[in-house]
């Protein structure tokens, strides 16, 4: 089956890793093991929610700010539109975020689902989301991401889980993964050998 559509993680994989997710929690008051940082704001109360939502939005908005793209990000992404082939963004960072990122390096997103749309990573709802919306298959469909989550709801979707090896913990996570890259450079001819 052709590649019809590539959905990317945001954070780590089309930007260079920035955020120190640990620093983060402490900063929130959540415990350094306490799980993810979204799923453990749910928890919270309303004015703790609140708290933590700022900081979060601050570390948010300073990475956009800092940012600096991954080797090979720009060049695939133009070498996928001109291959006719969708781009869509997945993350659970905020959708202005990744269009700010979009707007800072000049890239193309076909379309962006943020955390205010609906069930975030590891659930199947973004990919689901985008794969509707680009009238595509999820077997026609590969996610890319640096993170466990990202593997995770790509499978749970139905769609190829694509791992980008560029930090420490990527060995414990490649048994999730269809395809390991250590660049985005290695995607091209992955989605390349489907579209023969």
């Amino acid at each position: 089956m052709p590649i019809r559509a590539v959905i990317f993680d945001l954070d780590g994989t089309i930007t260079q890793p920035y955020f120190d997710f640990d620093a983060i929690r402490e900063e929130i008051g959540i415990d350094r093991h306490g799980g993810p940082i979204l799923e453990a704001m749910e928890k919270m109360t309303p004015s703790q929610r609140q708290r933590a939502e700022g900081i979060l939005h601050f570390h948010e908005e300073k990475a956009v700010t800092e940012s600096s793209l991954n080797p090979g990000a720009r060049e695939t992404l133009d070498a996928l539109h001109h291959r006719g082939i969708r781009v869509g963004i997945l993350t659970r960072n905020r959708k202005s975020n990744a269009r700010a990122v979009a707007e800072k390096h000049n890239l193309c997103f076909d379309a962006v689902v943020g955390r205010e749309d609906g069930p975030v990573k590891p659930h199947a709802f973004g990919v689901l989301h985008l794969c509707d919306h680009f009238a595509v298959q999820p077997p026609e469909t590969m996610v890319v991401g640096d993170y466990l989550f990202d593997l995770l709801c790509a499978r749970a979707a139905g769609a190829i889980p694509v791992l980008i090896a560029n930090h420490d913990r990527a060995a414990e996570f490649a048994v999730h993964a269809d395809f390991t890259v250590q660049t985005l450079h290695e995607l091209l001819p992955i989605v390349d050998n489907y579209n023969v």
